[in-house]
């Protein structure tokens, strides 16, 4: 087995350390230590893109807010699965390290993904960025790399104003958590969960939660 190499590190403003490492073309993004994206195994990733845009493909000018920018795989998945020219991605992704190692060090992940014009990169957090508009968005999509979500209420609030009537909250989890279901059922969200497995690769396919939270009720595009 090839040895893993440490290709970047950064400080967050938070104190965490951010490391980018490589082992045999496979890529691996580390918060203190921990991992919280892997180009081996982004089964999670396509998977909330998927669920996401199924009901707003037909939209004229979907717009999703991606919480991060991470390995890029959530945002490729969102691309792919909403392939329209008046589409936009906005990223939250408040680390510039980050979005320069994808343009110096990961180019070979996604090439020229970041300079496709649909996409925007906003230099702030994904709940700074939502608090800006209201009603703007189709969907806005989150992972979380602890245990828990810490979302509160009144920051699930926040994401419910930002939202298209119909528009959901996807949020990918290691493990189903009650309290934030009730968390996003007080901030007025309709809330239902699945389970997606996060990679086939390896010996055993392992599985990861999605949280879907819906602002109301969903009205197809055709009945419009």
């Amino acid at each position: 087995m090839k040895p893993l190499t440490k290709l970047a590190e950064t400080i967050l403003p938070s104190g965490t350390s951010l490391e980018l490492w490589e082992r045999d073309n496979s890529y691996f993004l580390l918060a203190d230590g921990i991992q919280m994206a892997s180009s081996f195994s982004h089964g999670g990733d396509d998977a909330i893109a998927t669920i996401a845009a199924a009901p707003i493909k037909r939209a004229n000018q979907p717009t999703i807010l991606i919480d991060g920018l991470g390995l890029g795989f959530l945002l490729k998945g969102a691309m792919e699965q909403i392939n329209k020219e008046k589409a936009s991605f906005i990223v939250a992704e408040p680390c510039s390290d980050l979005v320069e190692w994808h343009e110096k060090l990961l180019g070979n992940l996604h090439p020229g993904m970041l300079h496709d014009p649909r996409v925007t990169i906003e230099s702030h957090s994904a709940l700074q960025v939502a608090r800006k508009t209201s009603k703007a968005y189709h969907a806005i999509l989150m992972r979380s790399t602890h245990s828990r979500n810490q979302l509160t209420i009144a920051e699930a609030t926040d994401y419910n104003a930002a939202l298209k009537q119909g528009g959901m909250l996807v949020i990918l989890l290691s493990r189903p958590d009650k309290r934030l279901e009730r968390t996003l059922q007080k901030a007025g969200f309709d809330v239902s969960f699945d389970t997606v497995p996060t990679s086939h690769k390896g010996k055993q396919t392992s599985f990861q939660t999605v949280v879907l939270a819906r602002k109301g009720r969903f009205v197809p595009f055709s009945q419009r």
